[in-house]
């Protein structure tokens, strides 16, 4: 019986396959057996993993592409080693590899898994020093972690062992393969496997790990439905830390984060895992927490401990329903940026400043609200409705308090039937009011023209057409008037002058 089974996967590496083939059979350790199996390669693959003549390999060539679980299953069932390592067809080991790796376990029977650091080769298998913003750049080099500390940084940092370095005894348990994931399949076996095991990463780098250089691989490698199945995928293997909450001791050690969630020496693990997911980066998190925090709530009996313990209900939830945006809305609505300034009789600063997403409606129709404590009493506010440096905008009616306000005035180039037409990045208008009380609520109704070029170029017809009519005005005023000195010239300037912004607003209307 072997020592270690090694399962080497295949598919259209053609190219690649044969260097990663030997790289096994030159091992120092040589007491394996090579488990290859080939999903169905079109490439001439197979012919070339046919030809190695070695009794330590077992082949498992199949005609059609049955995906990676399916293709696995057999050669898997067939490993009779005490270790187990998976290889990819277009990696490349190095020779102590395995030697260093079995040395290990053999000395640390805690440990069920055993990684190594990663050196990284382009396609011509030369070393590749990756650019800082690679996604790959620091991913696998790891310092070693308590099995809580490495389910923390699963969590939060998603996966982080290099699959192909990878050293395991030969347990079952320890391979929990899953036929519906297809881009992460790893991130959720290793999510198991620390969920129950230790694992360890040695410090040497022994695989050489090949990442193409090649601009269109990467590109076509990130295809739309690749992300999208990404984070579906995320999703789905997020939800396996939650069989993390049955021990609240155990819990903490896990999430150190959740700690604020510990009142009176209670904590419910599932509350806190929930909340936590809402904090996170990844949109697939956050909708997880609001589905848990959905179930709590419509249990009778863990809703009623958790509004004693935390004071959360249904009223909060609506809150974060409300501001968890899991389904990218911001993203399939057009919004406006702004900001309200306060100026509470220092003038505007950021400190006195609030921001707020507002959605345009039907026709272009938007209402923002903004609403503060006050500071004291109110002698000016300032609406940005947006950064944007051509906008159309129109504020039909401005409630300070309750009352309206109309007096009010904007940096517009242009206004025109209560129009505001804005060339600038930074678009504002200055309303005048006095008001004080313990709450600020200020709301503001208005309209944005979602394509304002007709307008804008008819504004700025009318206005050339005004500077021109004036010119010609000037001109045989000018021609009566020849005998005064400089009048005539000026009018010439006037002309030019009405000519040249003709020609701008071309330009700027496209």
């Amino acid at each position: 019986m072997p020592k270690v089974s090694i399962i080497l996967s295949s598919y259209n590496h053609a190219k690649y396959i044969a260097a990663a083939i030997e790289s096994v059979l030159n091992q120092t350790f040589s007491d394996f057996e090579l488990l290859i199996f080939d999903d169905g390669s079109s490439d001439g693959s197979q012919e070339i993993i046919r030809a190695f003549d070695d009794p330590r390999i077992k082949l498992f060539l199949y005609e059609k592409n049955r995906g990676p679980y399916y293709a696995i299953q057999e050669p898997l069932k067939n490993s009779r080693g005490e270790y187990i390592a998976f290889h990819h067809s277009d990696d490349i080991w190095e020779p102590d590899k395995l030697s260093a790796q079995v040395e290990f376990l053999d000395a640390n029977p805690q440990y069920a898994v055993c990684f190594t650091q990663v050196k990284f080769i382009d396609e011509s298998g030369a070393p590749y020093d990756l650019p800082v913003t690679h996604p790959y750049k620091n991913i696998f080099r790891q310092k070693n972690r308590s099995r809580e500390e490495w389910l923390n940084h699963l969590f939060w940092r998603s996966n982080c062992f290099c699959n192909p370095s990878m050293l395991a005894r030969n347990e079952r348990e320890i391979f929990s393969l899953n036929a519906c994931l297809w881009q992460l399949p790893d991130y959720f076996m290793w999510v198991k496997l620390c969920a129950r095991r230790n694992v360890y990463v040695l410090e040497r780098e022994l695989i050489r790990f090949r990442l193409r250089r090649e601009a269109q691989n990467s590109v076509s490698s990130l295809s739309l439905e690749k992300s999208i199945r990404v984070s579906n995928e995320t999703y789905f293997t997020a939800r396996e830390f939650f069989s993390l909450t049955g021990d609240a001791e155990e819990f903490l050690k896990i999430f150190p984060e959740a700690q604020k969630y510990l009142t009176g020496g209670e904590i419910l693990p599932e509350f806190a895992l929930a909340k936590l997911c809402l904090e996170h980066h990844l949109p697939a998190y956050r909708k997880l927490g609001l589905e848990k925090l959905y179930e709590l709530l419509t249990d009778d009996k863990t809703a009623a401990a958790i509004k004693k313990l935390y004071g959360y209900d249904e009223k909060i939830f609506m809150k974060d329903t409300g501001a968890v945006d899991v389904f990218g809305i911001k993203f399939q609505v057009p919004l406006l940026h702004s900001c309200l300034y306060v100026d509470f009789g220092a003038g505007f600063s950021e400190e006195n400043s609030l921001r707020e997403l507002v959605q345009i409606g039907a026709g272009g129709a938007f209402f923002a609200k903004f609403s503060c404590p006050m500071k004291g009493s109110v002698r000016q506010l300032r609406f940005d409705p947006d950064d944007k440096n051509l906008m159309l905008i129109r504020l039909t009616k401005i409630l300070v308090n309750g009352v309206e306000v109309t007096d009010f005035s904007s940096n517009a180039q242009q206004i025109d039937d209560g129009w505001h037409l804005f060339l600038s990045n930074d678009p504002w208008f200055l309303i005048n009011c006095e008001t004080a009380g313990a709450e600020l609520s200020v709301e503001i109704l208005g309209a944005v023209d979602q394509n304002p070029l007709p307008k804008i170029e008819s504004l700025f017809v009318q206005q050339n057409e005004k500077i021109q009519s004036q010119a010609e005005i000037i001109s045989d005023q000018t021609a009566e008037l020849s005998t005064i000195k400089g009048v005539e010239s000026l009018a010439r300037q006037w002309y030019r002058l009405s000519k040249a912004l003709k020609e701008s607003i071309k330009k700027i209307v496209g």
